[in-house]
């Protein structure tokens, strides 16, 4: 938790990347059929400083602990999706306090989803870009809109994974 003298700070992370996602090669028929927006470098910062992990475990958090140790975003709170937030609203699980992520009992059988909140668009594509370093599985990301905000994470879980098949599918 950040002391309250630094809750207003604005962080910025090292820049080692240069950002790569974009609209381009996205299919036109995802573009019309689905509520994917494309990552653009230029997206404000919304939300609070954090990342949702779903479908993830306990043990993974070393890890990305460590990526963001690298890219000086430590100042990023790390939430793991429980049971009982599926049906809360995304606002609410991403303002969810766990302060000793080593107790917290995860949701079993999610999809693997990284929520990013509170990140301009230029650091959540650097923080995308640099989590296959981790050796982790493969996620999806999404980041805290307006528009998702107050959505139940089970609606949005449908709706990421829906454009993601659709997205990925050859």
């Amino acid at each position: 938790m950040l002391p309250s003298s630094s809750a207003n700070k604005v962080y910025h992370w090292k820049l080692n990347h240069f950002p790569s996602a974009s609209s381009e090669g996205i299919p036109q028929e995802l573009s019309e059929d689905s509520k994917f927006v494309p990552l653009n470098p230029d997206d404000p910062i919304y939300g609070p400083p954090a990342l949702l992990f779903l479908g993830f475990q306990v043990k993974e958090i070393v890890k990305i602990q460590q990526l963001l140790k690298e890219l000086d975003g430590e100042f990023l709170e790390v939430i793991f999706c429980t049971e009982d937030m599926i049906n809360r609203s995304l606002w609410e699980a991403m303002h969810t306090g766990q302060p000793n992520l080593e107790a917290v009992k995860v949701a079993e059988s999610l999809p693997r989803i990284c929520f990013l909140s509170g990140l301009s668009g230029e650091e959540m594509t650097m923080f995308i870009d640099a989590f296959p370093e981790t050796g982790l599985e493969p996620v999806v990301f999404a980041a805290l809109v307006p528009n998702s905000a107050d959505k139940p994470l089970q609606e949005l879980i449908e709706e990421i994974m829906g454009d993601h098949e659709m997205l990925t599918a050859k």
